[in-house]
């Protein structure tokens, strides 16, 4: 049996809700920035960001030019790089896709038929915020460590929240900063959320599932048979956001907000980057 798409869980009533969150009028930009000095994983799976100037300004050549001008560059890079989201067609499990169906249906020469990232909707509701490096009383949790439904529970009733249905649930390990010293060892090792906590967070209702870590469970896999990726992708219709900025709104506490990010329609794209941000 098919799992709900879980954006369908953000509703009139959920969305009017979230924009009741805003009392302050702070916006906290939870986006990293795309540059060829950003950490970028293996080439066997990222191609490599790349900005090239496609036009240059005749003013650029001759001083002296007179009139309108402008400037065009092309921008290469995988689009799972710096802050994104995961298509749910991005993973497969032993060949299934979301909806129980073989990768082979969904497949075009043009890219994926199916759950391509022209189909996900802007994603705007309540955000939560669950600081599991405070909760663990640590600046980053160490990599290959899983955070379990336990644990994510101990720490929502930590911080006095509970989960409600539509929810993006944000999960803070401290990783990021590796990511602004731009340590390519970044991807290498993560700590990350284990497949039954984040099954748990989609019991409680959750819609959206982001983290600060560019693999959202601990890598490398201590299972490739039972992942979060699966759990979430393949299974419940859950999208993943991935290398998030955290930390700022992670230090003012700010646990509960307004969250909106607006994917690029991409045509049969496996994901998209992403420009989140939390209001509060």
């Amino acid at each position: 049996m098919m799992s709900e798409y879980a954006m369908e869980r953000i509703g009139e009533v959920e969305l009017l809700s979230a924009l009741s969150l805003v009392k302050k009028g702070k916006v906290y930009d939870l986006a990293s920035v795309l540059s060829k000095d950003m950490p970028q994983g293996g080439v066997d799976t990222f191609h490599r960001f790349s900005l090239t100037q496609h036009h240059l300004p005749n003013a650029l050549i001759n001083p002296d030019y007179k009139g309108f001008d402008f400037a065009m560059d092309v921008v290469t890079c995988c689009p799972h790089l710096g802050t994104h989201i995961d298509a749910l067609i991005h993973v497969q499990n032993s060949g299934m896709i979301y909806g129980g169906e073989h990768m082979r249906a969904a497949f075009g020469v043009d890219g994926w038929k199916k759950h391509g990232m022209e189909t996900v909707p802007p994603i705007i509701g309540r955000g939560v915020l669950i600081d599991m490096a405070a909760f663990y009383g640590l600046d980053v949790i160490e990599d290959g460590f899983e955070i379990t439904a336990g644990d994510l529970e101990a720490a929502l009733d930590r911080q006095g929240l509970s989960l409600q249905k539509g929810d993006v649930v944000l999960v803070r390990t401290g990783k990021y900063a590796e990511f602004l010293a731009g340590d390519e060892n970044y991807f290498a090792r993560q700590p990350g959320v284990g497949p039954d906590g984040a099954r748990w967070l989609h019991k409680q209702g959750m819609a959206v599932l982001g983290t600060d870590t560019t693999s959202t469970e601990p890598a490398p896999f201590p299972d490739g048979m039972n992942t979060t990726h699966c759990a979430m992708l393949v299974e419940s219709g859950v999208h993943i956001l991935e290398i998030m900025d955290l930390d700022k709104i992670a230090a003012d506490k700010a646990y509960e907000f307004l969250f909106i990010a607006l994917p690029l329609k991409i045509a049969g794209a496996t994901g998209s980057w992403l420009r989140p941000v939390a209001l509060v």
